[in-house]
């Protein structure tokens, strides 16, 4: 495949080389080097997870999506990488091609926030791919400031995450859209991040209440312990389920409350765990608890909230009411962090605004 890059900026504050048109690389692509090309992946698909599946015409391979529908967002999730240590940017790169063109790409980064020490996933770009004239080809090359990240250690790992969505696409088969020759300028770590929760949702069935839970990366991960409450404060294990090297897992509680909380506790091998959201069934209808911890907090602030549809702002506001902060959560999320480490002691008023008018306030203390 093609290895030249067009004119492409990032979205953030750090800047992408520029390339135009034939020229060739002066230096190594501030992308980095080809990490993986799925050639040699003895019919895996490396460590690399999503809705794309590995695919080949010949020797070469690449992760491809067929039957793609327009404005399905379709996800690819990358193994851990190392930075080295003397690094200031994490360049990211790939090639898009197949006989759909996506449209939008959004891209995420996770990493061990140095803190609050837990996993957080950051948005750090969207943006429309550039195809090369005539051509079913883009190709992506960008990178992000270690600066913007908050928390993010010197040679830290890192995951990357992106959500594809192509502007055409019915279903039909040979409709398709393929990743390939994934760029980083980090290499492959040996000892991987834990688990992410990308998704979770409790939903009335009949007499009973289904909960689904999207991960990503399920590496070394032992089981996943389900948890209810009745009052969204004290939990108790009602059931657990074991890794399967899934990206979804669902359970059904067929004894539920009229009213309660759901949450999963991710328990890896080593015993540590973390929690998903928490997601309240009442009434026969199901919504996300907006929570924000820790409270109260010094550095960097966890909101949980539901997964975010169109555009939605996060604002902090000071106890005189005047606002010091604000933040746009990425699509489809459920958690956002704001870095408060640059903010006084004292109260603050955290609010979430949806685009449907609809908005929700917490009050939280910075000490």
């Amino acid at each position: 495949m093609v290895k030249l890059y067009s004119a492409l900026k990032s979205s953030m504050l750090f800047t992408s080389l520029i390339l135009g048109g034939n020229a060739l690389f002066a230096q190594a692509p501030i992308c980095g080097p080809v990490i993986e090309n799925f050639d040699n992946t003895s019919g895996s698909t490396a460590g690399f997870t999503g809705n794309l599946t590995l695919a080949n015409s010949g020797a070469d391979g690449y992760l491809q999506k067929d039957r793609v529908i327009a404005s399905v967002v379709y996800i690819v999730n990358t193994p851990t990488y190392q930075l080295p240590a003397n690094a200031s940017f994490i360049g990211y790169g790939f090639a898009l091609n197949g006989t759909q063109r996506v449209a939008r790409v959004e891209a995420k980064i996770s990493y061990r926030s140095t803190l609050n020490g837990e996993i957080v996933t950051v948005f750090i770009a969207q943006f429309v791919p550039s195809y090369n004239p005539g051509s079913s080809t883009a190709e992506i090359c960008r990178a992000v400031s270690t600066s913007d990240l908050p928390g993010f250690p010197a040679g830290g790992q890192y995951r990357l995450h992106f959500e594809l969505t192509p502007n055409t696409g019915g279903g039909v088969v040979g409709e398709t859209i393929t990743f390939d020759d994934f760029r980083t300028n980090g290499p492959l770590s040996q000892a991987p991040l834990p688990v992410s929760f990308i998704g979770f949702d409790a939903k009335k069935v009949n007499t009973s209440v289904l909960l689904t839970w999207k991960i990503a990366d399920e590496l070394n991960v032992n089981r996943y312990e389900v948890e209810r409450s009745e009052d969204g404060r004290s939990f108790t294990r009602i059931g657990q389920i074991g890794s399967h090297g899934k990206d979804t897992y669902t359970f059904s509680d067929d004894a539920p409350l009229t009213s309660a909380y759901y949450r999963i506790k991710n328990v890896d091998n080593d015993g540590s765990f973390k929690y998903s959201t928490i997601a309240r069934i009442a009434g026969g209808k199901s919504s996300i608890v907006l929570r924000a911890f820790p409270q109260p907090v010094a550095n960097l602030l966890t909101l949980q909230h539901p997964a975010i549809e169109g555009k939605t702002m996060v604002s902090i506001a000071n106890a005189e009411g005047r606002t010091v902060k604000s933040v746009q959560p990425a699509t489809g999320s459920m958690q956002t962090y704001v870095d408060m480490s640059s903010l006084g002691k004292g109260m603050y008023f955290i609010r979430i605004s949806q685009e449907n008018g609809s908005t929700e306030t917490l009050k939280i203390l910075k000490q």
